[in-house]
């Protein structure tokens, strides 16, 4: 083959030379196609634009866009967007919107026009009730209280949670046999409009039946006893909750479950479950702690959780800071309820040397006690307590004192949240007294009553309050032991003030302590990250024999660090009344409550 000047091959006919050509053409056209495919395919969509709605609307189209950002601009994506986003709107109860996708002009943003049209509302609502349920107040409570109402624009998301409620409270109460033959809505476009219907039948309710436990256990009495429940009693979900958290905090159990076996259920009752493993022969533990009046601790514990076939147990208790140590050890005979109908007899030694500078106490604590729950919640406890105290208040010589003192207390306390409480309350109330010709070196009587308070709003704003009042009725405040006498001051009475130094002063400047004492503590937290608080506190408090003295407050500001084992927190404080109006740092570990 050879190429003459004319541009024409020297051997080929005009016909085949024309076809070469337009081959040629074509070749260079497809080359062009793929070349801009292959530049157009690198644009990938980085942002969106949504206009014409705002508000829910808005956001709840802007959860499917946010997906489609680094995906490629091809018309399947803008159809199946449009789809997408249309769905979005009608989700909320607008069944007529407009919707156009485009995108700009280098195809890296999705640009979307909406007119969401008018509002579908709920014309009809029909709910219907067949069987024991009917009659249940609780069931019939939860209904009224649906966020679903005649008039109000129609929602999937409402819909489908008034679904679930009323699902939920079935199966608390107790309907385990509860069918839904109807739940539906239907929407006639035409008049924008919507009906809602569900149609139950809930079966009868069960009640609580046999008890089983799944291994033996030498603790199958007190299993028994501290069920909430009765056999034949109707059922409730929350009472095998309660029922799980009280064996739980029974001295004998490493782990806990107890489940309704609803598969097992007849003759309409469900049977409980219940399924625990045993401690040790002996436990052990070891923690710490740390805040400023006391520095560093160390805290360790030894017990043995089953001592005889009617479950008696041993607690020791040793804890270790730089100025305090003490020992304890408690036996405990339970009655009925391990936790709160029990006999327990303690003994313990406790020393503080130094800890406000000029004092020194070493105690010897001997008690017997008797706890049981009232009708109400209560923690009664009535006890007889024997202690002989050595103690030095400044450049005073040593004193021994014995008191005998027979005594009562109630306590109570109520949270929410586990170690970092976000909703509690507890109070805790007491009163003790002593004769001199009793085995006690003076005569004495004593009340103290501790309140704390814990609520948390629109989940970041918390609010904390604490008072604690006590008085003793004595003719000499000198006869009485140091570690019976009133103080404030510290990291958990008086921030700005250090431990145990608001109290009255003998003549040689010496803080003897009090007859009568006054706390309190209003403090606000912002939570302004997941596990960090700020906090502003203001602390006033006084210890006196006449209230003659001074009533001290001390404010500032700190920050709490949210831990499994509760709040780490920091407190810088000031002395308001102080003449110095020094601060001083604070810092604690555990709950406010």
């Amino acid at each position: 083959m050879i190429l003459l000047s004319n541009g024409l091959f020297y051997g080929y006919h005009s016909k085949d030379i024309y076809l070469f050509n337009q081959l040629l053409k074509f070749f260079c056209f497809f080359c062009l196609l793929v070349s801009l495919s292959s530049i157009a395919s690198e644009n990938i969509i980085e942002d969106y634009e949504i206009k014409g709605i705002s508000g829910d609307l808005e956001n709840n189209v802007a959860l499917y866009l946010k997906q489609l950002v680094g995906e490629k601009p091809t018309r399947t994506l803008r159809r199946y967007a449009k789809t997408q986003v249309e769905n979005s709107i009608k989700a909320l109860g607008y069944y007529s919107p407009v919707v156009n996708i485009d995108f700009d002009k280098d195809e890296r943003e999705l640009v979307v026009n909406i007119e969401r049209g008018p509002a579908t509302r709920i014309e009809s609502l029909n709910i219907t009730i067949n069987g024991e349920a009917k009659q249940d107040p609780f069931v019939q409570k939860t209904i009224e209280d649906l966020n679903l109402k005649q008039g109000d624009i129609l929602n999937h998301g409402v819909y489908s949670s008034a679904h679930q409620k009323i699902e939920s409270v079935l199966l608390e109460y107790g309907y385990f046999d509860a069918k839904w033959p109807v739940r539906k809505f239907e929407v006639s476009l035409k008049k924008h409009s919507a009906t809602i219907t569900f149609t139950i039948d809930s079966g009868v309710r069960y009640q609580f039946g046999d008890i089983l436990i799944a291994r033996n256990t030498p603790a199958e009495k007190y299993i028994r006893s501290l069920a909430p429940f009765k056999m034949g009693q109707s059922y409730k979900a929350s009472y095998i909750a309660d029922y799980n958290l009280d064996l739980s905090s029974t001295p004998y159990f490493k782990s806990v479950r107890v489940y309704a076996d609803i598969t097992a259920r007849k003759n309409k009752q469900v049977p409980i479950k219940v399924d625990v493993l045993h401690k040790p022969e002996n436990s052990y533990e070891i923690g710490g702690g740390f805040s400023t009046d006391l520095g560093p601790k160390v805290r360790f514990k030894w017990s043995k959780p089953w001592i005889t076939d009617n479950g008696h147990y041993l607690e020791s208790n040793l804890n270790v800071s730089q100025k305090q140590q003490d020992i304890s050890m408690a036996y405990t005979v339970p009655v009925n309820d391990p936790n709160d109908d029990l006999w327990r007899f303690s003994v313990g030694y406790k020393l503080e040397d130094e800890l406000t500078n000029e004092t020194y106490s070493e105690i010897l604590t001997g008690q017997l006690q008797r706890q049981w729950l009232t009708e109400h919640k209560w923690v009664r406890t009535a006890f007889l307590r024997r202690e002989q105290e050595t103690y030095r208040i400044g450049d005073d010589e040593e004193k021994t004192s014995e008191m005998l003192m027979p005594g009562i207390s109630y306590a109570r306390k109520q949270s929410k949240g586990g170690t970092t409480p976000y909703w509690g309350e507890q109070w805790s109330i007491s009163a003790e007294f002593g004769l001199d010709s009793v085995l006690s070196s003076t005569n004495l009587v004593r009340v103290q009553l501790q309140h704390a308070w814990l609520r948390t709003y629109l989940d970041r704003h918390l609010i904390f309050l604490k008072a604690n009042v006590g008085a003793m009725i004595v003719n000499d405040i000198n006869n009485v032991p140091f570690s019976l006498r009133f103080y404030a001051g510290g990291d958990q009475s008086v921030r700005g003030f250090a431990y145990q130094s608001i109290s009255p002063q003998n003549e040689q400047g010496e803080r003897i302590g009090g007859k009568y004492l006054l706390a309190s503590t209003v403090e606000y937290n912002y939570q302004f990250a997941k596990n960090w608080r700020a906090a502003l506190f203001v602390d006033g408090g006084t210890a006196t024999n006449d209230f003659s003295e001074q009533f001290e407050v001390g404010a500032g500001f700190g920050f709490r660090y949210l831990t499994p084992v509760g709040p780490i927190r920091v407190d810088h404080a000031w002395g308001l009344t102080k003449e110095s109006k020094s601060t001083r740092l604070s810092i604690t570990i555990g709950p406010e409550i």
